[in-house]
């Protein structure tokens, strides 16, 4: 893993890799809080009102192994969607998607499972990652995988993207705060979706966390109820995200979050009485 652009938490080194820039609406993403985003934040927005988010996964290399957390959108053309950049980013990171010993997923959203496969020629399809074991909550799985989620038109991506993972024998299912080494933890941060969580890094003093869709934004420091149309449970994504602001200040922890502004990596602290977000 280059040096450039990637952060370290002690012997942990993590490198951002964006898969895509993503337009959002808050019309359609923030539909309750839209007017007061748009007097809070306004100047952010394009021409037409839209806001740049982005989708980075995180390229992580841990007690021997290279992990990948989230694959973003992939490289399929999906409705409102640009074609994901990981492969790119991986090359330019010099890394080989065989490098990737496992795939680790915060949560089953289309942009967030997308590199999983590749169609080939003559209808076939393989896993892009030819030899990484992929780590998937039991709940979050269970939930997205139930019949009538997984026969939804809208959700096309887990039939090409997450379904075909069932037979390869090379899911791990876990529940709730499991370890995946001596430095990475799952963080269970429910709302989002079930079976959510965000990803820990201890090593010594230091900490780290990836918080996958835990936020979406930073306007969630001042207003952490504002939560997006796609919270399955918006109170408890509300609460799960309040707890994690706080927990990141009284920490010390190095934020990184894969849908503010690319990087998304940064420490959030305390200014006249607000939580802000200080990138590095």
């Amino acid at each position: 893993m280059p040096a450039i652009d990637a952060v370290s938490i002690g012997s942990v080194t993590i490198a951002p890799l964006l898969d895509a820039p993503v337009l959002m609406n808050p019309r359609h993403f923030l539909p309750e809080h839209a007017d007061r985003f748009y007097e809070e934040f306004g100047t952010e927005a394009d021409e037409r009102g839209l806001f740049t988010m982005s989708i980075t996964c995180y390229l992580v290399r841990s007690a021997g192994r290279t992990l990948l957390i989230d694959t973003g959108l992939g490289p399929r053309r999906r409705p409102g969607f640009p074609v994901g950049r990981l492969d790119e980013a991986l090359r330019g990171a010099g890394v080989d998607p065989a490098d990737i010993d496992l795939v680790v997923h915060t949560h089953l959203h289309i942009d967030h499972v997308g590199w999983n496969t590749i169609d080939l020629d003559g209808g076939r399809r393989e896993v892009f990652f030819p030899k990484a074991e992929f780590v998937i909550q039991q709940t979050e799985w269970d939930y997205w995988m139930a019949p009538e989620r997984l026969a939804a038109p809208e959700n096309d991506h887990l039939r090409e993207c997450v379904e075909p993972l069932r037979d390869t024998g090379r899911i791990r299912f876990v529940e709730g705060e499991t370890a995946l080494d001596e430095h990475l933890v799952f963080v269970p941060t429910p709302g989002h979706t079930p079976g959510h969580v965000a990803i820990g890094i201890i090593d010594g003093f230091e900490r780290g966390l990836i918080i996958g869709d835990a936020s979406h934004h930073p306007a969630q420091l001042i207003h952490p109820d504002w939560s997006p149309a796609f919270d399955v449970d918006p109170v408890q994504s509300a609460a799960t995200r309040e707890a994690l602001f706080e927990r990141a200040i009284a920490e010390g922890v190095l934020w990184m979050a894969g849908h503010w502004p690319h990087p998304g990596i940064g420490r959030l602290t305390r200014r006249d009485g607000r939580r802000v977000f200080e990138p590095l």
